[in-house]
C-alpha cells in the first residue's frame, strides 16, 4: 500500500511538472509569433526557419533551457521515488546500490581472447622499455567492488576477474608488476573507507598512500630510487575538509536525495615543495607554478554545485592528454613516465612528490603518436609505470605501438 501512494504521488508531480513546462514552452512560441512577425517561410541563409525568426527560436531555447535547468530536480524526485520503493539498480542508466551501502557501476566481461591480447601488448611494451634501457612497472590501481556478492543479486560483475586475467599472464612472462588490489585486502582496507560512496574513484587519501605504495616498490625495481617514507606520514600533511560537497558520476545518475553527499578531504603537504606544473594545449599550454597547492589544485572544482562540477577533478583539472610536472625539491633526479586512467587524476600529484619529474599519457586523449613513437622520442625517461583500474581495460588504453583513434 505504502508503494502505490508513493507512485501516485510521484505521477502527479510529473503531470504537474510536464503540463508545467509544455505550457511555458507553447506561450513562448505564442508570445514570440505574435510579437515578431512578419516571419520567413524557409529556411535560409540568414539563419531563419519556416514559421519563426531567428529572435523567436532564441526565445524558445531559452524558455526551454531555463525549464530544463530543472532536470537536476527531476532527477532528485526520481531519486526520491526509487528511494521510496526500495530500488536498488537501475539496469538501463547502469547503477548499482551494493551490499555496503556505495554506489556503483557493472563491469561487462571481456572476451578471453581480448583480455589475453591486452596482456600480450604489456609484455611487449616492458621488453620494448627495457630495450630502450629504461625500467618498467605495471600497477594494477584498486577497484571499488572487493566482492562480486556486494551486487545486488543477479547483477554480473567482471572488472576484477578482467584484471586477474591479465596479471596472470603478467605474472608467467614475469614482467615487474604489482598489485594495490591485494596489498589493500592484506592490510584490510575496506572500500567503504577507500572510495567514494557516490563515485567510482578512490579518496585522495588512498592516493596518497598508493603512490607511497609504489615508491617503495620502485625502490625494488630501479637501483638508484630513493625512497621517501616521512612523505606517506599523514601527520606531515594538512587536512582541507569540506562537508557534503562532492556529487559523484554515479549519484549524479540518480540524485542526491537517492545517493546523498560525500564530503571531500584535500591533502596538503606541511613541507616545503615547489612544483613546476605544464600541460601542452593546441591553443594555449596551462601552466602552474608554486607549491603543492597551487601547481595541482584547481579552486574552481571545489565549488558546491554538485551537478555541474566534478570535485575529483579539483585535482589537475580532471583528464589530460598529457601533463608534465617537474618538483624543484626532491633529491630523486628520476623521469618517470606515467601512463594513466582517471584514478591518477590524485595519483600524480602525490607521486610527483617523490621525484624530480613525472611525464603522464593518457592514451584516451593523446594522439601524437604512439607510445613505442614516445618513449623514444625522450631518451631523458628513466621508468614507464602503467597504472590501470579495472574499468580501463579497453583497447585504446591497452595498444601502445599505433594511434587508435
Amino acid at each position: 500500500m505504502r508503494n502505490r501512494i508513493i507512485a501516485v504521488i510521484f505521477l502527479c508531480f510529473l503531470l504537474f511538472f510536464g503540463v508545467r513546462t509544455g505550457m511555458n514552452v507553447w506561450d513562448s512560441i505564442n508570445g514570440t509569433e505574435r510579437s515578431h512577425r512578419p516571419q520567413t517561410e524557409a529556411l535560409g541563409s540568414n539563419g531563419q526557419i519556416s514559421g519563426f525568426n531567428k529572435e523567436s527560436l532564441e526565445e524558445i531555447s531559452n524558455t526551454i533551457a531555463l525549464n530544463l535547468a530543472n532536470r537536476n530536480q527531476w532527477i532528485n524526485l526520481n531519486g526520491m521515488f526509487q528511494k521510496g520503493m526500495g530500488k536498488t539498480a537501475d539496469l538501463e542508466k547502469d547503477w548499482y546500490r551494493l551490499e555496503n551501502g556505495m554506489l556503483m557501476y557493472s563491469l561487462r566481461k571481456d572476451s578471453p581472447e581480448d583480455l589475453h591480447k591486452y596482456a600480450d601488448n604489456v609484455v611487449e611494451l616492458s621488453r620494448y622499455v627495457k630495450k630502450h634501457g629504461k625500467n618498467f612497472l605495471y600497477v594494477e590501481l584498486p577497484y571499488k567492488v572487493q566482492d562480486e556478492d556486494e551486487y545486488p543479486a543477479g547483477v554480473p560483475e567482471y572488472g576484477n576477474p578482467n584484471a586477474d586475467e591479465i596479471l596472470k599472464v603478467l605474472s608467467s612472462k614475469s614482467v615487474h608488476r604489482m598489485d594495490v588490489r591485494d596489498i589493500m585486502k592484506d592490510k584490510n582496507m575496506k572500500s567503504t573507507d577507500s572510495f567514494f560512496r557516490t563515485d567510482q574513484h578512490w579518496k585522495p587519501e588512498i592516493a596518497l598512500w598508493a603512490a607511497g605504495e609504489i615508491s617503495k616498490k620502485l625502490s625494488q625495481v630501479d637501483s638508484e630510487w630513493k625512497n621517501h617514507p616521512e612523505y606517506r606520514n599523514l601527520n606531515n600533511y594538512r587536512k582541507e575538509h569540506y562537508s557534503d560537497l562532492f556529487l559523484g558520476a554515479i549519484g549524479k545518475k540518480i540524485g542526491s536525495a537517492y545517493a546523498g553527499m560525500d564530503d571531500f578531504d584535500m591533502l596538503i603537504p606541511k613541507f616545503d615543495n615547489q612544483f613546476r606544473y605544464c600541460m601542452p594545449k593546441a591553443k594555449k599550454t596551462v601552466e602552474r607554478n608554486g607549491n603543492f597547492k597551487t601547481a595541482f589544485i584547481v579552486p574552481e572544482n571545489l565549488e558546491k554545485n554538485p551537478f555541474r562540477v566534478n570535485t575529483y577533478s579539483a585535482y589537475c583539472g580532471g583528464d589530460h592528454p598529457i601533463e608534465c610536472v617537474t618538483n624543484e625539491k626532491v633529491k630523486n633526479k628520476r623521469h618517470i613516465l606515467l601512463i594513466r586512467d582517471s584514478f591518477s587524476c590524485a595519483l600524480m600529484p602525490y607521486l610527483s612528490l617523490y621525484t624530480k619529474n613525472v611525464t603522464t599519457l593518457d592514451l584516451r586523449h593523446y594522439k601524437t603518436e604512439s607510445l613505442y613513437d614516445y618513449i623514444r622520442n625522450h631518451p631523458e625517461i628513466d621508468t614507464v609505470i602503467v597504472a590501470y583500474n579495472p574499468s580501463a581495460i579497453t583497447e585504446t588504453q591497452y595498444t601502445f605501438d599505433k594511434v587508435v583513434k
